[in-house]
């Protein structure tokens, strides 16, 4: 792989908003208006959102925040993303209650019946968006990222005994 070529992976192509508008609106219902007011950019195959400042020509590691993953068909949401945006889906959404709430924040599967389509979907509880689940055939499984997520009962009682 030539310099030039392993250079050009790492710059931040413009996207028109309408490819996010897009994809966001056949998946979750969300309307293009939701997305006014940001920018967003292309890095090998993630997309990233930033507010509609000018950006000086300068060399980034990242800009603004990460709000998908295209590598894997479906493309991926990120949690942060959805926390920002999913307030305004009207399709392939779940509501819990606090007790699978708190199994979700874990990182846990759970059955739940629903009518959203097999794929990510938008998790809510009391009217919060919770994140990010995968949901096939009345399992939804939790997309939240390690690093974020609550500690189960069963962890926090193994940490006391020590």
């Amino acid at each position: 792989m030539s310099p030039d070529s392993s250079r050009s992976r790492n710059i931040f192509e413009p996207l028109d908003c309408s490819f996010v508008a897009d994809l966001w609106g056949e998946r979750f219902g969300i309307s293009p208006s939701a997305f006014s007011g940001y920018v967003f950019f292309r890095k090998a195959n993630s997309v990233w959102a930033a507010n509609k400042s000018i950006l000086p020509r300068l060399s980034y590691e990242a800009i603004g925040m990460r709000i998908m993953n295209l590598k894997d068909r479906p493309w991926k949401p990120t949690t942060s993303a959805l926390q920002l945006f999913g307030q305004y889906a009207t399709k392939n959404i779940i509501h819990l209650d606090s007790t699978d709430a708190r199994a979700f924040m874990e990182g846990r599967t759970l059955a739940v019946e629903s009518d959203a389509k097999s794929g990510y979907v938008v998790v809510f509880y009391g009217g919060e968006v919770l994140g990010c689940g995968l949901y096939s055939r009345g399992v939804l499984a939790s997309q939240i990222p390690k690093e974020r997520r609550l500690a189960s009962a069963e962890h926090r009682e193994n940490r006391s005994l020590r």
